[in-house]
């Protein structure tokens, strides 16, 4: 039985990586900092921006693979507050790196689109040069590179606009935010000029997991693989559903800035990995449909 330990078990990606592990008979490890998730069995509380915390998490759990989830994900927060951007997605990567190449084990990375500017105009495949526009993006990148130069098996796996249920903070997430949005009757305003692979959080927790055992390495997408504007994606979600699509309206970047600049077409090419695992990754009509029909 092969021990991993997800770092960042409070997640929406590392909760599910929980449950998919056990199913797939992993002896699994979570790890949590602030949010400690309930009900969840086998995790530890571990604060990635300390070595020493790092240290007493690996001795406990003794893993054979470790997939490194935790991460200062809120994009205008990076940039607001850059010096924890790079303490946590840069600082955190390389005290999980160092451990791990001490410990001689793999690593998986759960990296994002966002370290590419969006300017190709197509999908974006694992040999192109990232060129990310924001502070988040340029975090993650430097953690994409300290994994990679930790250990010549580590992995990087790039994921886009994770979706589904988040069962441990009920925080939300791109998609359950629209669903609750119009189950409100609330009016939505989404970008129909940045587009995304949005990526169904039970499936991808899968495919990372299948992928970090194989014997892959390098860079790998494990988006789903559509390439959808946001815009486009309210209203799939809101057919899924069957709520009031008239209630989301389109609108473009540039009649409403963020703090942080997004890339306009961030999609991700995901022929590697379907060719790896052997299947198709799952796609938005597919996931939506899987999560309607397990809301509880």
């Amino acid at each position: 039985m092969h021990r991993v330990m997800i770092i960042g078990a409070s997640g929406l990606l590392g909760q599910h990586m929980m449950g998919v592990g056990a199913e797939m008979g992993l002896a699994m490890t979570g790890t949590y900092n602030d949010t400690v998730p309930e009900g969840m069995p086998g995790t530890v509380q571990m604060d990635i921006t300390d070595p020493d915390s790092v240290s007493r998490g690996f001795l406990a759990a003794c893993p054979e693979l470790v997939v490194l989830c935790a991460a200062m994900t809120n994009v205008d927060q990076c940039e607001r507050e850059p010096d924890n951007a790079f303490r946590v997605n840069m600082e955190g990567t390389f005290n999980v790196a160092s451990e791990c190449s001490s410990s001689g084990v793999k690593m998986v990375y759960v990296s994002t689109d966002y370290v590419f500017n969006g300017l190709k105009g197509g999908r974006y495949h694992e040999f192109e040069l990232p060129d990310p526009l924001s502070v988040y993006g340029r975090s993650k990148l430097e953690g994409e590179k300290l994994t990679l130069d930790a250990g010549k098996d580590n992995l990087v796996c790039r994921v886009s606009v994770v979706y589904g249920w988040n069962r441990v903070n009920r925080k939300n997430n791109f998609v359950t935010w629209i669903i609750d949005s119009l189950r409100k009757g609330q009016e939505i305003r989404l970008y129909d000029d940045q587009f995304v692979s949005p990526t169904y959080a039970p499936a991808a927790a899968r495919d990372v997991l299948e992928l970090g055992l194989g014997k892959i390495k390098g860079i790998c997408h494990a988006s789903g693989p559509d390439c959808l504007s946001r815009y486009e994606i309210g209203n799939m979600v809101a057919e899924a559903f069957g709520l009031d699509g008239s209630l989301i309206k389109n609108v473009s970047t540039k009649d409403m800035p963020l703090m942080a600049r997004r890339p306009a077409r961030s999609c991700l090419a995901v022929d590697i990995a379907e060719s790896e695992l052997g299947r198709q990754m799952t796609g938005l009509r597919q996931g939506l449909q899987m999560m309607r029909e397990g809301e509880r």
